[in-house]
This record gives structure tokens, sequence and C-alpha cells, in this order.
């Protein structure tokens, strides 16, 4: 039985995506950091499918919040991890 276990944590490891906590960027450092890093910023409005929000490309990076900030956070929080 410990065996079957050590595999279901392998499995759910491999498929859940990885995310690191977003930074706490004061509105500043968000207008900075867009302006720096991001290439295009999308917003969609919600649907009945579809929770809506802003998907931002910057530096080759993907990254999708229900707010622009949540966006930016998580953006440069990737970015930062990349660049470590």
């Amino acid at each position: 039985m410990g065996k079957g276990a050590g595999r279901w944590m392998s499995w759910k490891e491999l498929w859940t995506e990885h995310r690191p906590a977003p930074l706490n960027l004061s509105d500043r450092e968000i207008l900075d950091w867009l302006g720096e890093y991001c290439d295009q910023a999308v917003y969609t409005r919600p649907t009945p499918q579809y929770r809506g929000g802003f998907t931002l490309y910057c530096d080759e990076i993907k990254t999708s919040g229900q707010t622009l900030r949540e966006a930016v956070c998580l953006a440069a929080a990737k970015l930062d991890e990349l660049n470590q």
C-alpha cells in the first residue's frame, strides 16, 4: 500500500503546475514592471463558460489572472524564478 501512495504523489507532482508565490508589488512597481517587461496585455470579458481576466505576454512568459494586479505579481514572480 505504501508503494501505491508514492506512485500517486509522483504522478500528481508531474501534472500539477508549479506556480511561485506572487510578489507583492505597489501600484508604481506594477506600472514600471509592465512598461519594462510586458509585450502584450489582453483583457477577456467573463462569459458563462470562462471567468475572464487578464493575460500577459512578457519576456516569453504567459500568465493569467482575474485582475491586472494578480497577473502582474504572478508574472514578476515567474520571471524572478527563471532568472535565479
